[in-house]
């Protein structure tokens, strides 16, 4: 089964100073990317933003209470240096416009 590359970008958020390393900024959004295995382009961004909206349901930032806007910002067949690396869960925010 092909392996891809999916970059999310989640929006939509207001989280004042001193979060998840952006300091003393608003944060208002993130970029996570993922490798999965799936059938095709399309499967592999949905299974990555099932993952991704998870993680802001019931996973480490559901204490927070936010639902972000998420979208699927690229998908791309994943190189074999990146599939080959352990998986990988951080996410890095940005303080947006």
């Amino acid at each position: 089964m092909p392996r891809f590359r999916v970059l999310i970008e989640g929006s939509g958020l207001e989280v004042p100073g001193d979060f998840a390393g952006v300091p003393s900024q608003t944060v208002r959004g993130f970029f996570v990317a993922r490798v999965v295995n799936a059938p095709d382009r399309k499967q592999a961004g949905d299974r990555v933003l099932a993952i991704v909206a998870d993680d802001w349901r019931k996973g480490r930032y559901a204490s927070l209470g936010l639902s972000p806007a998420l979208r699927i910002a690229q998908v791309r067949p994943a190189s074999l240096l990146e599939w080959l690396r352990p998986k990988r869960t951080g996410y890095a925010f940005h303080p947006g416009q």
